[in-house]
């Protein structure tokens, strides 16, 4: 994508004050990979001198974190969310086409270093391939006192390999977990009820666990979460099939109201759920790492 369709950060700036006052108080930087994104410190600083965001999020793959930590954390971010579906350096090179899984090891040992609270670790299991590390990462992260996520396998992968033979539902895996690590499940209240994730909690030294079941027990019925794109696309839904292209009006100088307006006609046709577990479900043309997951 050239560098002119995407956003720049005064029109990202302009879009957040715009969602401000429509009610968001939570935003994710998300991707493909954000870090490799110029400046993205100097945009987490701006985004932060917003008073009406409460949180302010970034999910990453952990690569650009040795170089990039301190400067994100003295930014004001907080939270983060390093994709790590492997601990094995074969498995990790076939997955992401790099040998890059001790830098991103020593990336997320780099935001513990700056104070980063949590740390949560995104991991997708995948039967036949990932499935037997389910174990491994719920010790790293122990270990670490990293906040565990299993996201259940969905059909957005680039490479279109998904299928039930390879999804493992979320129930699964913390069955697996608990039968050699207790946890409990964490009861939801206020803006939790909301939450994508099944939260638990490890019941011998408080780390957190959690799963986020959107293939086996849809969760659309409480979703609240919209997405703008790199390049300026409203989707109300990861699996939209349509998009409201909000940057060109910006760009050609529709006023704040009229973008409000393109915005809240989208929120009404939200769609009811993802159906992916339906027999006319259909793929969206994007991928995952082109939507923001």
């Amino acid at each position: 994508m050239p560098d002119s369709a995407q956003m720049t950060d005064d029109e990202i700036l302009h879009f957040t004050r715009i969602f401000v006052r429509l009610g968001v108080n939570k935003i994710r930087i998300t991707g493909g990979e954000p870090l490799i994104r110029p400046g993205v410190p100097h945009l987490i600083k701006q985004l932060s001198q917003i008073e009406e965001l409460k949180d302010i999020s970034l999910t990453t793959n952990g690569i650009g974190l040795i170089t990039q930590a301190r400067a994100l954390y003295d930014a004001g971010l907080r939270r983060i969310n390093v994709s790590l579906d492997t601990l094995n350096e074969e498995k990790f090179e076939q997955m992401t086409r790099r040998k890059v899984l001790s830098r991103v090891l020593k990336g997320l040992k780099s935001a513990q270093e700056c104070g980063f609270n949590p740390i949560k670790v995104n991991a997708v299991a995948m039967r036949g391939f990932t499935d037997d590390e389910i174990l491994d990462l719920a010790t790293f992260a122990r270990k670490n006192k990293y906040h565990l996520r299993f996201i259940e396998f969905m059909p957005l992968d680039a490479d279109d390999i998904w299928g039930r033979n390879m999804f493992i539902p979320g129930k699964e895996i913390v069955d697996k977990i608990n039968s050699v690590y207790p946890v409990e499940r964490l009861s939801l209240n206020g803006d939790s009820k909301s939450d994508t994730a099944q939260r638990y909690r490890f019941a011998d030294n408080g780390s957190e666990l959690g799963v986020i079941p959107s293939v086996s027990e849809p969760f659309c019925e409480n979703c609240n979460r919209i997405r703008l794109t790199a390049d300026g696309k409203f989707r109300t839904c990861l699996f939209s099939l349509t998009e409201t292209d909000l940057l060109t009006p910006l760009r050609e100088g529709a006023s704040d109201k009229k973008m409000e307006k393109l915005i809240i006609d989208a929120v009404m046709e939200k769609e009811a759920g993802h159906k992916i577990n339906a027999a006319d479900f259909i793929k969206p043309e994007r991928n995952m790492s082109r939507i923001g997951g």
